[in-house]
């Protein structure tokens, strides 16, 4: 499993946990939320609100694919697509969240 530093909290990062990359390194999730949540102003607050949610589910899939253990073939390489687009769809929130 690949292990990565909270570049928020400095803790510990690892496979398994809901967690993102940004420019700055890796994240925990809730760090990440947390702190940019501090520096929204209020009319940016219920985009936040939406995309904190909807990244909160991807990851939660990513999570879930990760405890799907394919054997071999057409199996394994649709779980690794299915993994990467979802991975992608992740990195795509945790942007517009950077961007708010």
């Amino acid at each position: 499993m690949a292990e990565f530093k909270c570049y928020e909290c400095s803790k510990g990062v690892v496979t398994g946990e809901k967690f993102t990359f940004t420019k700055e390194g890796s994240v925990h999730m809730d760090c990440f939320l947390a702190s940019k949540r501090k520096k929204l102003s209020e009319e940016k607050l219920e985009q936040f609100r939406v995309l904190s949610l909807i990244l909160d589910s991807e990851l939660t899939h990513l999570i879930n694919l990760i405890n799907i253990k394919p054997q071999e073939g057409k199996g394994k390489d649709d779980h690794k697509i299915k993994y990467k687009d979802v991975e992608k769809a992740a990195g795509e929130t945790t942007r517009k969240i950077s961007e708010l």
